[in-house]
């Protein structure tokens, strides 16, 4: 598992931003970098793309796509509308 976590040094102490999904007293490997640095890294030169660049690609996906997309049943929990639709539509 690949998880970057954000943390904080504190009194001798990595002190994570948020909760890790981790049992306790697991060993775990840890590089460090500090965050200043990885914002200098993360800075793209390359020009964002504009909204009407981003539509067009989203034109072309669509234009791949089948004209509608079938959504599987749901399962997870009861659906009153389907199961007793006459209840619902007049």
């Amino acid at each position: 598992m690949n998880n970057p976590v954000t943390a904080i040094y504190e009194n001798g102490i990595l002190r994570p931003l948020t909760p890790l999904n981790l049992p306790e007293q697991v060993q775990v490997q840890i590089t460090i970098q500090p965050l200043d640095k990885l914002k200098e890294l993360s800075v793209s030169n390359s020009p964002k793309p504009t909204i009407a660049e981003l539509l067009a690609e989203l034109r072309e996906i669509n234009k791949l796509e089948p004209e509608e997309i079938e959504l599987p049943p749901r399962k997870d929990r009861p659906n009153p509308i389907l199961e007793r639709p006459d209840e619902f539509f007049v």
